[in-house]
């Protein structure tokens, strides 16, 4: 009996507190504004004629409905993060000293984080990485846009990109402009820091992978980074490019935003 008890209480106590954790993840922690993005079909990945030989064939890839972050993770959210969970600064790309205590960065997109770090925000933001699918999908919709706003040029007036490191002129705010949203209304998807997601990268994913909500390969060595950032050619903010790298790689150029 006394055994019974216990076990019920345990569940109990269980219980409450993954409820607990969910609603202040929902109402107390990560508060940006995200847009949903309904189920359906989109197309996936470059034409024969376009692009490189990993971002093809262009398919037809189904997702369930999901949520996505407006905006890039900028540090003063992603400094948030750091005080509640007790962790160091990330290195500031624009001095010498701590980034938590550089003025004038709070809106600007959070970089050299690692994939690990991205992912520990996601979760407790309650979130997490988008996968490359989701992330393409919300950058150019259901219609195959080559950007997230279509298909003209992108101009350097409203995308941050093919520069060379200013320090604080560098990043944009993570607000981004709306002449350079995707159909969703997401802004900088295109430019001023590339985009950890969750899949492990594989040049054939795009022949092989499945075409109802895919998740990337089971296993691999590198990691798919999206977007493009400040320091890419035009070819590297097209919504269907595929960048990689290691776990462990922090730059200056890469950032992320969540999913759930």
């Amino acid at each position: 009996m006394n055994k019974t008890k216990s076990f019920f209480m345990l569940f109990a106590i269980i219980l409450f507190l993954s409820d607990h954790q969910y609603i202040y993840a929902e109402t107390l922690r990560d508060t940006v504004e995200m847009k949903k993005i309904q189920a359906g079909e989109f197309l996936m990945g470059s034409k024969q004629e376009e692009g490189r030989a990993d971002e093809r064939p262009q398919r037809k890839v189904y997702l369930d409905t999901y949520e996505i972050d407006s905006y890039e993770v900028s540090n003063k959210r992603y400094l948030k993060f750091i005080r509640d969970t007790s962790r160091k600064d990330p290195l500031n790309p624009y001095s010498d000293g701590m980034l938590s205590e550089e003025s004038g960065v709070d809106n600007l997109p959070v970089v050299q984080v690692t994939w690990y770090d991205a992912v520990d925000y996601c979760r407790w933001a309650g979130k997490h990485l988008p996968t490359e699918a989701q992330w393409e999908k919300a950058s150019r919709g259901d219609k195959g846009f080559k950007y997230p706003w279509g298909s003209d040029k992108p101009s350097m007036k409203l995308v941050n990109f093919q520069k060379n490191w200013e320090g604080l002129k560098t990043l944009w705010p993570v607000s981004g402009k709306n002449k350079s949203s995707s159909p969703y209304g997401i802004k900088g998807m295109a430019g001023n820091v590339r985009e950890w997601v969750k899949d492990w990268y594989s040049p054939d994913y795009y022949k092989n992978g499945p075409l109802s909500n895919p998740q990337g390969p089971e296993i691999g060595i590198l990691k798919v980074i999206k977007g493009g950032s400040w320091h890419s050619f035009k070819a590297d903010i097209r919504t269907a490019s595929r960048g990689k790298g290691g776990f462990a790689l922090k730059t200056d150029g890469i950032g992320f935003r969540c999913a759930k």
